[in-house]
């Protein structure tokens, strides 16, 4: 059987948990969902302060759509090596 591809999705970081790592993103229809920042990147504009409010997209597996992994933040080019 051959592998779904990611489902993208835009949203805004709503909660830092640990910058530069964990975010919670509410995406445009109202779900929320924890999202992590691959070691590969894309990083954030800056580590070491709270990113709310800052548009990003995000790749959901398939299968789990309460995580997903920053893929682009605000508009920026996606990413979607090693997904």
């Amino acid at each position: 059987m051959p592998e779904r591809p990611p489902i993208l999705g835009r949203g805004t970081i709503r909660a830092t948990y640990e910058p530069g790592l964990l975010y919670q993103v509410e995406m445009t229809n109202g779900h929320r969902a924890y999202a992590v920042v691959s070691k590969e990147g894309p990083f954030p504009p800056s580590r070491d302060e709270t990113a709310d409010g800052i548009p990003v997209t995000v790749a959901f597996s398939p299968f789990e759509m309460s995580r997903c992994r920053i893929v682009a933040w605000a508009d920026g080019e996606i990413d979607l090596s090693g997904l």
